[in-house]
């Protein structure tokens, strides 16, 4: 699968508790006031990769708010989550944000376009790709996928121009929101005051530099054929390419008579780490391979950056 030299965390674990101002869903907490939007607000953060299920537990703790900000600091995954929790956020009429230099990319990004107002921290990172498949070994748009995502964007009340932006933005790599690019489109948010308070430093907060975490998060991925979950441990702009999208990694990884195993790992350096792994496919083919991966430390998570296979497998 990474022949070569190539180039390319949802809500984990969920918890109630009360702070003064943030609510934390990887930390779901609650608070009791959100500065943004008026008093009485709950605060709802949504940190990590979305996973399939994320949306249930989500719509459970919202039906407990009456008003809430969610907060979103998330490299994306699932997209059915990252809609639904869209549409509850839209149900229930609640604000959406992201804290100042996070990232909420893919799914991530389609639940911030479902807030009621949205909010947007100048050093803020929201990004769109289009839903895609692999054919014949390149990443190319699924219509399928998109045209789901574009009746949800329509539920939202989105111009053509804006469902048309978000929809095409290319499979391959990120496309950014700017301020121009938003007012060019119709997407409109409220910027919040990077010197005024911030209600969010759950939401925003950084996760340690761990290459090795990172690292056996991307393989477990891989060896439960999620592409979703190890395309999101990636670098945002290196998704999408070659083996590094959903639909690549699920059907190479699903093929297997005996699924991958990590079988060892060894940090070389700062960034770099050696792994070992095996896997059986299903037409019997052998597989003991060792790769050096690198990762790098951006927008507060460790993420995978390239990954370079030693032998033939």
């Amino acid at each position: 699968m990474f022949n070569g030299d190539h180039e390319r965390w949802g809500i984990n674990a969920l918890h109630r508790c009360r702070v003064v101002v943030s609510m934390c869903i990887s930390s779901v907490c609650r608070g009791d006031h959100a500065t943004a939007v008026g008093g009485d607000t709950d605060l709802i953060s949504v940190t990590g990769v979305l996973n399939d299920g994320d949306e249930i537990v989500f719509r459970n703790l919202a039906a407990a708010s009456s008003k809430a900000l969610v907060f979103l600091n998330s490299e994306g995954g699932d997209l059915k989550a990252g809609i639904e929790i869209g549409r509850a956020v839209r149900l229930r009429g609640f604000a959406t944000a992201t804290p100042p230099a996070t990232l909420c990319a893919s799914a991530c990004a389609l639940t911030w376009l479902a807030g009621s107002p949205r909010f947007l921290q100048p050093e803020s990172n929201i990004g769109f790709h289009a839903a895609y498949r692999v054919v014949d070994g390149k990443a190319s748009e699924s219509g399928v996928a998109n045209a789901l995502v574009g009746a949800y964007l329509n539920q939202l009340g989105l111009s053509e121009t804006a469902i048309a932006y978000v929809t095409s933005a290319p499979p391959e790599g990120i496309a950014w929101l700017t301020a121009d690019e938003a007012q060019s489109v119709g997407i409109t948010y409220d910027a919040i005051d990077e010197d005024g308070p911030d209600p969010a430093s759950e939401a925003g907060k950084t996760f340690p530099h761990d290459p090795m975490g990172a690292v056996t998060a991307f393989y477990s991925a891989l060896a439960a054929a999620d592409g979703e979950t190890a395309s999101a441990l990636v670098v945002p702009e290196k998704r999408g390419k070659g083996p590094f999208n959903e639909a690549s990694i699920h059907a190479f990884y699903g093929a297997m008579s005996q699924p991958l195993k990590l079988t060892g790992t060894a940090l070389r350096g700062n960034d770099d780490v050696r792994v070992s792994y095996q896997y059986v496919t299903n037409d019997g083919r052998r597989c003991k391979g060792r790769a050096d991966v690198q990762t790098t430390y951006v927008f507060g998570k460790t993420l995978v950056s390239r990954i370079k296979a030693l032998d033939d497998c």
